[in-house]
């Protein structure tokens, strides 16, 4: 499925007062001194999918002395035209839309625009705890089939439910009945979470 931007717009987002970008069709590569907003262009096109470039904070996007940033793009996605809107703002809530519909969902940006990001930072995946290793398939799945996110909260809630269980076991000690319901409800749980 082809995915594409055409145009960028910023305003007042990082050290970006207003800026305007049109993109060729193809391979694009953007270059510049340091210090001059390449990556600035890049995090505001992962915002407007979803991803997280540098892991800051939303509000830290916004100009210094702006009260909020404009990131908006047109883009293609097999062939349809798309308008994806986010206002970033230091104080309240950002808003997300995608042909001035609201975004409720991750998945609907997933949707509408596909980002892969490589840094140094992802040399944590063969470094780091398997932790961020099933974060990122975590992340991968969901870009892959976006209706997995719903099977991701199930996971993580069934898992809660059942570490809160093991706890409790632990807490009240190894009274015979608690335990036998506790081992019936923990079975329940351990095949849900499975």
């Amino acid at each position: 499925m082809t995915r594409r931007i055409d145009r960028l717009w910023l305003t007042d987002f990082r050290n970006y007062t207003s800026t305007e970008v049109e993109f060729a069709p193809g391979i694009t590569a953007i270059v510049g001194r340091n210090g001059h907003g390449k990556t600035n262009l890049l995090e505001a096109i992962g915002h407007l999918s979803g991803v997280a470039i540098r892991g800051a904070a939303s509000s830290t996007m916004v100009r210094v002395g702006a009260e909020r940033a404009i990131v908006r793009a047109e883009a293609q996605r097999a062939n349809r035209d798309l308008l994806i809107e986010a206002e970033i703002a230091v104080q309240g809530r950002n808003r997300l839309q995608v042909n001035r519909q609201p975004v409720r969902r991750r998945r609907d940006l997933a949707d509408a625009l596909a980002v892969t990001v490589f840094s140094p930072d992802d040399l944590e995946l063969v470094k780091g705890g398997p932790g961020g290793r099933r974060d990122w398939l975590d992340d991968a799945v969901v870009a892959l089939d976006p209706r997995a996110e719903e099977v991701g909260v199930d996971v993580d809630k069934s898992l809660k439910q059942r570490n809160a269980l093991l706890k409790s076991v632990r807490m009240k000690g190894a009274r015979k009945a608690f335990a036998e319901s506790a081992a019936l409800t923990l079975d329940v749980w351990g095949d849900r979470f499975a």
